[in-house]
């Protein structure tokens, strides 16, 4: 069973060891120092934020990644998304995630459209969620400097009238913690 569980303090500790790990971290935009103290700051300023949201992902009762919705807009019912498996032998479940996630963001908060930023070289996840029903709508030319190189973003999307369209995807139902 899947569960998305509110990030807590209780979290931090986990959260940063899986976030500062060089096979989570490669695909990522940016990196992050192993501080703890930097890591509370950080949770304190997301936890007050209405346009953030974080859950830990718990799989049969195991800890094993971090989902988040950012710069959710109400007015224009949009928001974007990201999301990593910090325990490898979960890894396999990363395909799954995101259905819920959606279902979620269409469903429950009633948005019309999910975004994402991948990184170019990131293949399985752009063609992970082309098989979802999102789109490529451009990219993002050497945009961000990580390991000595620049790096190309790819922008995706998803509108909420694509993903109805594939009814399967009403089976991924879950609560997310508030």
């Amino acid at each position: 069973m899947i569960k998305f569980i509110k990030l807590r303090e209780e979290h931090l500790e986990q959260v940063l060891n899986w976030r500062t790990r060089e096979d989570v971290t490669r695909y990522m935009n940016t990196d992050i120092d192993y501080d703890m103290a930097e890591q509370r700051l950080w949770f304190e300023r997301v936890s007050r934020l209405e346009t953030e949201k974080y859950w830990i992902i718990s799989i049969k009762g195991k800890d094993v990644g971090l989902i988040s919705l950012n710069d959710i807009d109400y007015i224009n019912k949009r928001t974007s998304w990201g999301y990593y498996i910090g325990e490898e032998k979960e890894r396999m479940y990363g395909a799954v995630i995101p259905l819920y996630l959606y279902h979620y963001v269409f469903m429950q908060l009633k948005l019309h459209k999910i975004t994402a930023e991948v990184m170019s070289e990131n293949k399985n996840v752009i063609k992970l969620n082309k098989v979802h029903g999102c789109r490529k709508v451009g990219i993002l030319y050497d945009h961000v400097y990580k390991n000595g190189k620049f790096h190309d973003i790819v922008l995706m999307e998803l509108l909420k009238e694509d993903w109805e369209k594939n009814k399967r995807n009403h089976q991924y139902k879950t609560k997310f913690e508030e």
